[in-house]
């Protein structure tokens, strides 16, 4: 199974807006004074699963690799379901208007492009067969 021309593309936007969302989340989390050593610690996690995640997925995409439908579905599965919970915390949290307005824009782009994303290598053959028939 190959990844059209338009798969990939659209699996190297998703990891590309994930490069841009985690990688300018680091100078914000460090540089945060309310959070300690171990809460930047933890905070980082998500931020290496998605960088780490964007990273291999690009790699594979690029390289036509066999399983890079595969992780283009598994990424953005992952993706989606982060920004979901993600989401529902941030809304009923507190948090200033502002911030959540911001992350719902992130959120809604990122879901948005893992969604396009993973259609498009369903739609490629990408995936068990019981799972294209269910979301093509």
């Amino acid at each position: 199974m190959t990844l059209t021309r338009r798969s990939r593309a659209l699996a190297l936007a998703l990891c590309g807006w994930t490069l841009f969302t985690w990688v300018t989340r680091v100078p914000l989390l460090l540089g945060d004074d309310e959070l300690g050593a171990g809460g930047k610690v933890l905070s980082l996690l998500p931020v290496l699963v998605f960088v780490v995640g964007a990273v291999v997925v690009a790699l594979a995409v690029a390289r036509r690799l066999d399983g890079a439908g595969t992780a283009v579905l598994a990424f953005a599965g992952w993706s989606i379901a982060y920004w979901v919970v993600r989401m529902a915390f941030i809304a009923t949290n507190g948090h200033e208007a502002a911030f959540v307005v911001v992350h719902a824009v992130l959120g809604v782009v990122a879901g948005t492009l893992a969604v396009l994303a993973g259609r498009s290598a369903l739609a490629d053959g990408a995936g068990p067969a019981g799972l294209r028939r269910t979301l093509a």
